[in-house]
């Protein structure tokens, strides 16, 4: 019994792994190529520039929220101060 479970697991995890993975080599077929858009050749160098680029632009942004965030803060104690001195 607990074989044929096997069984029958493995047999969903093989149609699984075909969905998931339709093409068996590193490269992707032409048809995938087409329907995905995806680039013909691969440049790692490029890649990793454009990977590094996007990391750069994240960082700028996570920073202007801080920065923003902590005005808003700030503006917020402010409120916060002036309301309490006037009760």
């Amino acid at each position: 019994m607990i074989l044929t479970l096997r069984v029958w697991l493995w047999g969903i995890v093989m149609e699984l792994e075909d969905i998931l993975y339709p093409w068996k080599t590193s490269e992707p077929p032409s048809w995938a190529i087409e329907r995905h858009s995806l680039p013909d050749q691969y440049n790692d160098e490029l890649d990793e520039i454009i990977y590094k680029e996007w990391i750069k632009a994240h960082e700028e942004k996570i920073s202007r929220l801080q920065t923003e965030m902590i005005y808003m803060s700030e503006e917020v104690r402010k409120l916060r101060d002036g309301n309490q001195t006037e009760n």
